[in-house]
This record gives C-alpha cells, structure tokens and sequence, in this order.
C-alpha cells in the first residue's frame, strides 16, 4: 500500500502528459452589414462525431480570436452571438494542417427566432457575484442524481452523508428554478433530481428578502444554490421509484423510495418517499430542541457560544449508527392568477437510530505533565425522532411598483431517547472513579415563524422603500429519568441517582426592520435603516428525588428545579453608502444599537438588567477585473445572545461525571468578520480559480469554566472570555484534460484558530492548526464510462497552553474512487473504494479501514426505463467509523458502530414524459439561449430572482 501514492502520480502525470495537442484555428468575427468588429462573440468547437465540447472562447476587443490545443480529428467550428445568425464550418486538424486560419467571418443579424439552432456553450460563467456551471458540460454515469453531478464540479464538495460545501463554505440553502424547495432542505432536491433535467447550476450567497431588493447587503448571507431545469423537461413528469430487500448475514435489510414530479408550465408538484434501514437519508435531519430556547442574533446573523472551542475532524464512511428511516413529502409550486406566486411543502419523517460507541478522553487538569485525567466510555443508545414541518410562500406583484413576500412555516416533533453508559476514570495507575448510568427523556413541541416583505418602488429611479416583520414561536415540554451508580475511589463514597424530572420551555420573538433608500448622484445611493428586535424566553424544570419511604418521586431536589426568564431587546438605526459602476459596486455603513438584556430569576425572584450600546460597521465591495474575474469583500459586526439554557442557574446532572451548570451573569458577544472571494475562469483555456479567505475575532465569547473535583468529575459553566479568533483560506484550481476527456482540481485549505478557557480558575488556551489538500480527477466521456478519483489529506495540530506535553498531533488520509461501466445493451457494473487512513490517535484508534462495494445490473423495457440491479455494500466487511473531538480541556477518541456488509437486489423504474412542445424548444445540443438574448443578468435583475422574481 506504500507504493499507492506513486502509482496515483504516475497516473496523473500520465493524464497531463495525454492532454497535449498542437492544432490552433483562428480568425476575425465582423457584422456583414456596418461591418463593425464583434467582440465577445462565442466561439467554439466541438467533435464532428458526437457534438461533445472540446474548447470555448470569447472573442477578443478587436475581434479576434484563437483557440488552441484541438486534437487531429474532424470537428465542428462553431459561433454564436446575441442578435446574429450562428456560423458553423467543419475543420480537420491533422499533423500537417496545424494551424486553421478561417480569416474574416462575417456574421449575418437575425431576421426572426431561429428555433433549433444551437451552439456549445461555455462550462463555467461567472456573472457578476453567480458561478455559473453549464449542467450539460458535465456527464453522468446512468441513473444519477443532482448530488453526483455536483461532485463534478470545480470547488463544489459533497461528503458521504450529502453534505455541501462551495468554495469552502457549507451551502444551507438549494432553490429549484429560483424557488426554495422543500422548504430550506439541501438534500432533498440533490438526492432526487436527475441531472437529464438540469440546465444550470449557479453558486451565490442569497440575501434576505430585503437586501435583495434594496442592494444593500445586511449580513443576513446564506450560501445558496440554484438548479435551473431545462425548458424542454417542464412540461411532463419524471422520477424514479425502487425496491430492495436483502440481508447482512444476520437480518434482513430493506431499501424503498420513490419521487414523481409533475411539471405543467408554472405548475410543479413533487412527491418523495422512503423507507430503509441502511443508514440512507435523503433529507436532512431537523431538532427544534438543539437550543434549549435559543438565543436571538442581531446585526446579520451569528452562531451561539461555542463550550470549549474546540473541534471535531476524522474519517467516517456515513452515517454513525444504525438508522431506520420513513419519511413522505410533498413540495407544490403555482402561479395563482396574473399577480402571484405561491410554492411550499410539507414533510414528515420517522427515525430510530441505534448507536454503540467507545470511546478513549484524556481531560486537562492543571499544568503538571501527570494531571491529566484518563476516561473509557461505553455507551448504547437508542434515539427516536419524528418530525413535521410545513413550509409556505406566497409573492405577489401588485404592480411595477409594490410587491409582497409572505413565509410562514411550522414544525413538530416529537423525540423519545435512551442512554446508557458505562465509565471508568484514571490518573496514571491511580483508579478515580466508575459510573454505570441510565437516562431517558421524551420531548414535544412546535417552532412556527412568520416572514413578512412589503416593498416599494417610487417613480424616482433608485427610491424604494421596504418593510420586513418576523414573528416567531416555540414551545417544548419535556421528562425524563436519571438514574446511575457512581462510586468514587479517591473519596471511597459511592452516590446513587434515582431521579425523575419534567422541563418547559416557551420562547417568542419579533423583529421589524425599516429600509429606504434615495439616490444621491449618478449610481449613487444612500440607504436608511431601523431595526427592532424582541425576544423572550422562559425556561422551567422541575426534578424529583425517589422517596424510600412512599416509594414515589415527591422529594424536589432544589438546586435541580428553577424557573427562568430571559428578554432581550434593541434598537438599531444605519446609514450607508453605495456606488455602482461597470466593475465597481461598494457599499459602507455605520450603525449604532442599544440593547437591553434582562434575567430574571422566577424562582429565587432575582433579577439581572444588562445594558448594552455597540456599533455596527458594515462594507461589502465587488470589483470586476473582467467578466470572468472577480473580486468581493465582506466585513461586518454582530452581537449574540446568551441563550436560555446558557443563562438559567440550575445543574443539568444527565451525566453525573459531567455537570452543566448555566451563567445568569453572561454577556453578549460581538464579533468582528472579514471575509474575501476570489473567482477566476479563462474561457480559452477553460481553467478555473476560486479562493476564499476568512477572519473572525470575538469579544465577550462564551467558552467554558470547568472546575475538575478530586473524585474526577468535573462542572462546566459557560462564561465570558476573550482572546477567540479564527483565520482560515481556501483555494481550488480546475482545468480540463483532452484524452481521456476529464476534467482536474487541486483544492488547498488552511486554517487557525485559537479560544481561552478556564481549568480550575487556571487560563488554557487552545490553539488549533488544520491543513489540508484534495486531489480530485472526474471523467467527462459521452459514453460507456464514467470514474471518479479524489485524494484528500488533512493533518490537525492542537496546542494547549496550560499543559503542552499534551500538544497533539494527527493525521487523516482518504482515496475515494467511483468508476461505471456501462454498455448499449443495458448492462451496468459499478463500483466504489474508500481507503481511509487514521494517524497520531490513541491507541486502539489508529485505523486503517478499506471500504468497498460492487453492484451489476441490467437495464430493461424498450426504452431502458427498469434496472435490476445486484448490490454488496462493504465486501471486505471492514467499516468503521472513527473521530476525534478537540475542546477547550479535553481530547476524545470515538469508535462508533456502523453498518458492515450487506448483500442487497433491487428493482427500479425511471420515469421520463415530457411533452412534445416542450421538445420542440430545445435542440439536442443544450446551448441555444448564448446567442438568443443570454449574457449577464443586470444588478437589478439579479435582485428581482433572488427575491422570488423567476428567471
């Protein structure tokens, strides 16, 4: 296996060494009539036998253009431009004709639409602040989904699980044709749309509703996708139903899905449903309880406080656990009327999932080499979630001047968990203490929002003005047992919990924001901006002790039950500034907010008032060297509010030898972020860059002050530190590769970080380095085969200051590869292998693990429709999951059960109808829109389509 590493080399150096050619064409583009240059102009040239894309270019100021590197086979050359009839004229490189001088190209004006005609269109577009992937420029194996076209793509990652990443940055949102889809779910439109129906996918930060209108960015950014379908497949139905059973060897094992949609013009409905227990979620999973009432984020958004700072990095192979899962949903899009826009879904799901750990923790105590402390955990769970939620949006045009958006969304849930553990602690030979603990717990409640837009534009161009009101509601009401055994060496005490304990929880907020903007001078305006925001919070608990004598939980256990209040409230008021020009759109601002937080103690009848005045800066600028390279910085402030559990003064004791205590003295915190995106494609060359830097410094953060006792347990209370920052950068480079026709990316990233806690009243800071690297190679063949390769190489370095013969080092290696063959007869063969390696762990954890699973099928019906397939998932029956977690004062090592091998047989149907005007719209070749009117949406108009505008 040392020799892997070599082999991977040679075999891209092998790559890099086919992808040269010689043959150049080359020429001048000119308007047959006023005989004026035509600069801009595509041009392209494709393969004569299978209209496949082998290079794209622009034309240059003077008309001009050359493309290079063509192979010596006959191909088509190819231009296409707004408002004039395409050319197109075969050329035949050979070893002696290099060099295909087409002279001056006079290009005809349109007449009329010319229906079919097509050209090749560009892979990659950048479009002021959008990039801009042409679906069609990347192939897929049969059979696939949106989630293995995204793989594909330069600077997009998807991990095991569905998770997306863009230029470094998690994507929390996805929108089909513009619109949200299944509420803010990424996976669901990744893990069911086929790629046959894509057109685009375009990567960008959306906006609220608000800052989409106005232009002026408040902070409030989320990293969005948009997958644009094609014209010709929205009037029809598509999807894909299966079903599959087989077995581990011990049980049996089952796999059923199906999503069917229907598009009719402005009308789309989609179903989906699934039922497995293979660990498969084509959803992503959603807790309402996570925040223990939540804190309220003014100024642009902000996470809660992070206990320990530390961080959690490793190689999985999926999902940890064993998951059963059902889920059904239902997403609906229409347009009611001539003036609205309506679209929303409704979705349940049902999970169990059962989950085995061990796990190995070495706790920091003090700055003696020989004070850490030592634990081994064993712990088996069983967790049971359901789950409603109901999304809705209603816009509506009124006329060219007032519009409105409304958002209203709901969700239940209902949990019932189980946790048992078995612990055991040391120091050096030295036994501490062993636990053997059981808790239960079983929670309802509900989380429902209201979003509400009304905006304006005056006759006056530049002069809006907007309104913006969120309302918000949850509730959670909750019990659970606690009951454990803990015996204490050092102490020689033994304390048994016998335990019951009921919780509530109601929280509200609501928010309103006024905008108006005035312009002040040609591209200038100027932007006024009043926010107010309220959020209340009451957090209850009530625990009872085991009474011997009545043999019923009635003795109330005092410094375990406490009701708690928390209101926050401010008042914020901005100005900024905007220029916009051809390369240039900058935008400054400076607010001030007063805010006030109030804890109140209902159940000691004590109050905290905290009073709190902060500034706001605000800067955003893009700047466009050209069409395809561009530039953006963003910098804002923000504040976080200590959320209710972090403020309510009462211990949770669900894990005796790790109490957490609340903090009703908390303050809030304000961060400082600066962020940079770089975005680069040469259309001759077709080689892509993007990069991203970002910096993060916290004042107040809330971190951890944990107190270790003598026995070994510790007390964790969250409180106010300074000293957290965090930088971190990230680049990917893509091109293309000639033979075989594939496609290359290097992708690097980096980042430190650094957040204080307290051990023992001692200061720890905790410093952690990450760098990384991925190699990734996909293939873009027309047929018959489709592989995939990637190698990514991550090496972490943890430093502590209190104790750093504790400094740790570890490393993380994984080779992926995907490969599918597939014949004309029908025949598919697949297969996939991770080699995943784990370094510098604890001993026991230092893994090796090799995953790799096979499946054949046969395609069947006259149009292939069906396929049979025969699946074995893990072979080698070697899965395993292994992470490790850094915190403030502590490293944990877990080992967590997963799925091993399973044989599995399974039927599929694809459905595909599509109507013939539908057809009639779109050749075969996928680029007829480049020279029909395309190019680059206007700042205006990039704002109507991500405030719900459409195409």
């Amino acid at each position: 296996m040392r020799k892997l590493p070599l082999l991977i080399l040679g075999f891209l150096l092998t790559l890099g060494a086919n992808a040269q050619t010689s043959a150049v064409v080359k020429g001048k583009l000119i308007d047959s009539v006023g005989k004026q240059i035509l600069k801009d102009a595509t041009v392209t040239v494709i393969d004569a036998k299978d209209s496949t894309l082998i290079v794209f270019g622009l034309a240059k100021a003077d008309g001009s253009f050359e493309l290079k590197n063509l192979p010596f086979e006959d191909l088509i050359f190819q231009v296409g431009f707004q408002s004039y009839e395409p050319f197109s004229k075969k050329i035949s490189p050979s070893k002696s004709n290099t060099e295909i001088n087409l002279g001056n190209i006079y290009l005809r004006q349109m007449a009329n639409d010319l229906g079919n005609v097509t050209v090749t269109q560009s892979p990659i577009q950048i479009k002021k602040d959008t990039v801009e992937f042409n679906a069609s420029s990347f192939k897929t194996k049969p059979n696939a989904v949106a989630e293995d076209l995204l793989k594909k793509l330069p600077g997009i990652e998807v991990d095991k699980d569905g998770g997306i990443k863009s230029q470094g940055e998690t994507v929390q949102r996805i929108l089909v044709d513009g619109k949200r889809f299944f509420g803010d779910d990424p996976k669901l439109a990744t893990k069911n749309l086929p790629p046959d129906v894509i057109d685009k996918i375009q990567v960008y930060d959306g906006l609220s509703d608000q800052s989409a209108f106005t232009g002026f960015d408040d902070g409030n950014r989320v990293r969005t996708i948009n997958i644009t379908t094609r014209k010709d497949k929205r009037k029809g139905y598509f999807g894909r139903a299966t079903v599959g059973g087989g077995s581990t060897g011990d049980e049996g094992v089952y796999d059923n899905n199906i999503n069917l949609s229907r598009y009719n013009g402005d009308r789309q409905i989609t179903i989906t449903a699934q039922g497995n227990n293979v660990n498969k979620q084509n959803f992503t999973g959603q807790n309402i309880f996570g925040g223990g009432g939540g804190g309220f984020t003014g100024g642009g958004g902000g996470g809660g406080g992070r206990g320990g700072g530390g961080f959690s990095t490793g190689a999985t192979t999926g999902s940890s656990g064993i998951v059963n899962t059902w889920a059904a949903g239902l997403n609906y899009r229409d347009v009611w009327g001539k003036k609205t826009q309506a679209y929303g879904s409704y979705f349940f799901n049902d999970q169990k999932t059962y989950t085995d750990q061990k796990s190995f923790t070495e706790t920091l105590v003090s700055g003696n080499p020989d004070s850490s402390n030592f634990s081994n955990n064993v712990t088996s769970s069983i967790r049971h979630n359901q789950n409603n939620r109901v999304n809705f949006n209603i816009e509506t045009q009124f006329d060219s001047s007032n519009s409105m958006i409304l958002r209203p969304n709901i969700s239940f849930q209902h949990t019932d968990n189980e946790n048992n553990t078995t612990s055991a602690a040391t120091k050096g030979k030295l036994n501490l203490n062993n636990s053997v603990s059981r808790t239960t717990s079983l929670n309802d409640g509900y989380n429902g929002a209201l979003e509400a837009t009304f905006r304006h534009r005056f006759a006056k161009k530049g002069r809006t003005y907007s309104i913006g009101i969120n309302l918000g509601g949850s509730t959670n009401d909750g019990s659970g047992t606690n009951r454990s055994i803990n015996q204490y060496f050092t102490q020689n005490r033994v304390d048994t919990i016998n335990q019951i304990n009921n919780s509530n929880s109601d929280g509200k907020n609501f928010s309103t924001t006024l905008a108006y903007t005035e312009p002040i001078a040609k591209n200038q305006l100027i932007e006024f901006n009043y926010t107010y925001s309220y959020s209340d919070n009451t957090n209850g608990k009530s625990t009872y002790g085991y009474n011997k004598n009545t043999g019923q939980y009635d003795l109330v256990v005092p410094n375990l039950s406490n009701t708690f209040q928390n209101t926050y409230s401010s008042n914020r008021g901005t100005l900024s500034y905007r220029i916009q020009t051809q390369k240039l759109n900058l935008s400054v601002g400076s607010g001030v907010q007063f805010g006030d937080l109030k804890s109140n103690n209902l159940t000691k009848d004590s109050a905290i008032n905290q009073h709190y005045v902060n500034m706001y800066p605000t800067a955003n600028l893009r700047w466009e060297f050209t069409k395809t390279k561009n530039l953006r910085v963003n910098y804002s402030g923000r504040t976080t509010q200590p959320s209710a559990t972090q403020l309510q003064p009462v211990a949770d004791n669900s894990n005796p030898l790790n109490i957490q205590l609340g903090n009703p003295a908390l303050k809030q915190q304000f961060a400082h972020s600066v962020r940079m995106l770089y975005s680069s494609f040469d259309v001759f060359t077709q080689r892509s860059f993007f990069a991203t830097v970002n910096a993060t410094t916290i004042a107040n953060d809330i971190q951890n002050s944990v107190t270790i006792l003598p026995g070994g347990a510790q007390i964790s209370q969250p409180v106010n530190l300074s000293g957290t920052y965090n930088v971190s950068g990230y680049f990917n480079y893509g091109f293309p590769i000639k033979k075989p026709k594939s496609n290359m990316s290097f992708t690097g990233n980096v980042s430190y970080s650094q957040s204080q806690g307290l051990i023992n009243n001692a200061s720890n800071y905790t410093k952690n380095t990450l760098v990384g690297g991925t190699v990734k190679w996909t293939t873009n063949l027309k047929d018959n085969f489709d592989m995939n390769f990637s190698s990514n190489s991550s090496f972490n370095f943890a430093r502590y200051t209190l104790q750093p013969q504790q400094n740790a080092d570890y490393f993380t290696q994984t080779f992926t590869t995907d490969a599918t063959y597939y014949t004309k007869s029908g025949w598919v063969v697949s297969t996939d292998f991770d080699y995943i390696i784990n370094r510098g762990q604890s001993a026991g954890y230092n893994t090796t693990i090799p995953l790799w699973s096979a499946s054949i099928a046969k395609q069947v019906f006259k149009k292939k429709e069906g396929e049979i397939k025969l699946y074995v998932f893990d072979l080698l029956n070697q899965n395993t999951s292994i992470r490790r977690t850094v915190s403030g004062n502590s490293i944990s090592d877990v080992e967590t059960k997963v799925l091993k091998r399973y044989i599995m047989l399974s039927f599929t149907y694809n459905l595909r109808r599509f109507g013939a005007q539908g057809q009639q719209q779109r050749g075969n070749n996928p680029m007829n829109q480049m020279f029909r009117g395309g190019g680059d949406r206007g700042p205006g108009e990039m704002r109507n389509f991500r405030s719900g505008g459409g195409e």
